[in-house]
């Protein structure tokens, strides 16, 4: 589905942004990222079943995972091993690139009725 590859795009770009300009960098709130994680998640189910190619939504569900982990571990242990700026920064440019490339690449159709030798 293009509106959930559109949907995904937007969600990527917002986590890209929330990563660069929350202060400081890469502190952005677990609801939010546990809310991102999830939208993620449904998208890429619903964008599955139209996709030419199943790497895209399978990389938008492995992401929608680490985001969503990403999220568990903050709250469960308050303080990050890792640091989150480049988690969320490269999982939401990935997530963008892999939509867009989902909605670039759709399924060829043939002209009806002209017969190619």
């Amino acid at each position: 589905m293009m509106i959930a590859n559109t949907v995904t795009v937007l969600i990527g770009l917002f986590l890209a942004f929330a990563a660069i300009f929350s202060a400081p960098p890469g502190e952005m709130n677990n609801p939010q990222l546990a809310v991102a994680a999830a939208l993620v998640f449904s998208c890429a189910f619903f964008a599955r079943r139209t996709d030419k190619m199943r790497w895209q939504s399978s990389t938008s569900f492995f992401l929608a995972g680490v985001l969503g982990l990403l999220a568990a571990s903050r709250a469960y242990f308050g303080e990050s091993l890792v640091s989150p700026f480049w988690i969320i920064l490269l999982s939401g440019i990935a997530l963008a690139i892999a939509a867009l490339w989902a909605m670039l690449y759709r399924a060829e159709q043939e002209p009806a009725g002209i017969a190619l030798l």
